[in-house]
C-alpha cells in the first residue's frame, strides 16, 4: 500500500503539473498537448506495464489501476492507460514500441469497423493498435476535423494503406476488454473530481442566507451522486482484475456497465446543484459532463455490456446470483 501510494502521489503531482483545466482546454481547441506528452513521457509512467526485462517498470495491473484513475480525473488529453497497457501488449510479442508515441487501442471487426459508437481519444502523435481476431498491427493515424465530433473532440481512423509498423498474433489478448475497461476507469476518475467540484459549489453557494448545500434536497441528490461515484470506482477497479494481459469479460461488462448508468446520474446531479453556471464555456464543470457523456458511447453500451452477463449468467451452472457473483470475482469462467 505504502509503494502504492507513494506511485499515485507522485503522479498526481504530475498531472495537476501538465494537464490542469487550461491545458486540457488548449488541447482541445488546437491539439496542443506537446508539453503534457513530454512530461508525461519523460516520467516513465507509460511504461508502468512493460516487464522491466524490457526497460519498463514492471508493475503490476493492481498498482497501475489508481494511475488509470487519476488519469481520468485530471482529463489527462492524451491515451495514457491505453498507451501503457498497448506497450505491454506489443512487448509480451517481443516487438518494440516506437519511442515518444502514443497508441490507442482499436478493436475491429473482421470487417475492420471499430467496435464502438465513437472514435477513442487520441493526438496527432498517436498510433493505433489494431486488433481483428486474433491479430494485430500497429499503424499510423489520420485525423479528422474538430468540428465533425459533436463533443468537441478530434476524429481519428488508421490509415487504411499504410504499412504496420508491427505485426503480430496473441489469441489471448481482446482489446475491447481493455478498451471498455480502460474507459470505465477514467470514468469513475472523472466522476470523483466531479462530485469534488459540486461539493465546493454547493458550500460557496449562498441562497437564503445559507449555503445551499444544508438544504436537504441538494443534500439528497449528492448522496445519490456520491453512492455512484463509488460504485463506479469499485466496478471500475473489478474490471481491471487480471493477469497475463488478460480481462474477464463479465468484470469488464459490470465495470463499463455501472459506469454508464453512474455517469447519466452524475451529469445530471452536477447541472441541478450548478444551475446555468455549469454549461457556460468559462466554467470546469462541463470540461468533465462533455467527456463523460462521450466516454458512454465509447467501446460499448450498458445495455451492450448488460447482455453479455446476461448470457453468461444463462449458461452458468451456479444454482444462485450470489453464486455467480462469486464466480465471477474468482475468475473461474470467461464471458
Amino acid at each position: 500500500m505504502a509503494v502504492e501510494n507513494l506511485l499515485l502521489d507522485s503522479f498526481v503531482r504530475l498531472l495537476a503539473k501538465v494537464s490542469p483545466p487550461t491545458a486540457v482546454r488548449r488541447a482541445e481547441a488546437d491539439g496542443d498537448v506537446a508539453d503534457i506528452l513530454g512530461g508525461i513521457e519523460e516520467s516513465g509512467f507509460m511504461d508502468a506495464l512493460v516487464p522491466e526485462s524490457r526497460g519498463g517498470s514492471g508493475l503490476s495491473l493492481a498498482d497501475a489501476v489508481p494511475l488509470f484513475l487519476a488519469a481520468g480525473g485530471y482529463l489527462l488529453p492524451i491515451p495514457f492507460a491505453e498507451t501503457a497497457v498497448a506497450r505491454a501488449v506489443i512487448a509480451a510479442a517481443g516487438a518494440q514500441s516506437p519511442p515518444g508515441k502514443t497508441i490507442v487501442l482499436w478493436p475491429a471487426t473482421h470487417a475492420g469497423r471499430l467496435m464502438s459508437q465513437v472514435g477513442p481519444l487520441c493526438e496527432r502523435s498517436s498510433l493505433a493498435l489494431v486488433q481483428r481476431g486474433a491479430e494485430f498491427q500497429l499503424l499510423p493515424i489520420t485525423f479528422g476535423e474538430r468540428r465533425a465530433d459533436p463533443f468537441r473532440m478530434r476524429s481519428a481512423r488508421p490509415e487504411p494503406d499504410a504499412s504496420p509498423l508491427a505485426e503480430f498474433a496473441l489469441p489471448h489478448v481482446d482489446l475491447l476488454h481493455w478498451a471498455a475497461a480502460i474507459t470505465a476507469a477514467n470514468m469513475a476518475g472523472a466522476m470523483e473530481r466531479l462530485l469534488e467540484l459540486s461539493l465546493a459549489h454547493v458550500n460557496d453557494r449562498q441562497q437564503f442566507g445559507r449555503s445551499i448545500g444544508k438544504f436537504q434536497a441538494i443534500q439528497q441528490q449528492l448522496s445519490v451522486f456520491a453512492e455512484r461515484a463509488v460504485s463506479a470506482r469499485v466496478a471500475a477497479r473489478i474490471g481491471l482484475m487480471g493477469s497475463n494481459l488478460t480481462l474477464d469479460g463479465r468484470r469488464v461488462a459490470i465495470a463499463k456497465s455501472v459506469a454508464n448508468e453512474s455517469a447519466r446520474a452524475s451529469v445530471s446531479i452536477a447541472h441541478a446543484v450548478h444551475g446555468a453556471i455549469g454549461i457556460s464555456e468559462a466554467h470546469e464543470l462541463q470540461l468533465y459532463t462533455r467527456r463523460l457523456n462521450r466516454w458512454q458511447l465509447s467501446f460499448g453500451s450498458d445495455a451492450y455490456w448488460q447482455r453479455r452477463v446476461g448470457r453468461s449468467r444463462l449458461k452458468s451452472s451456479d444454482a444462485t446470483g450470489v453464486d455467480f457473483v462469486r464466480t465471477v470475482i474468482a475468475g473461474t469462467e470467461a464471458c
